[in-house]
């Protein structure tokens, strides 16, 4: 991947806590997995 991407863009703490993290139990402040953020049924 070339592409030229944006950088020194900041995120809020609000942004942040709206991220579905699952934390491992191994170094959790670098392991974790981002899971899809479940979705309002139409």
């Amino acid at each position: 991947d070339k592409k030229k991407y944006e950088t020194g863009k900041k995120v809020s703490d609000v942004e942040m806590d709206k991220i579905n993290l699952s934390y491992h139990k191994i170094q959790p402040d670098l392991n974790y997995t981002i899971c899809p953020t479940p979705t309002k049924e139409k």
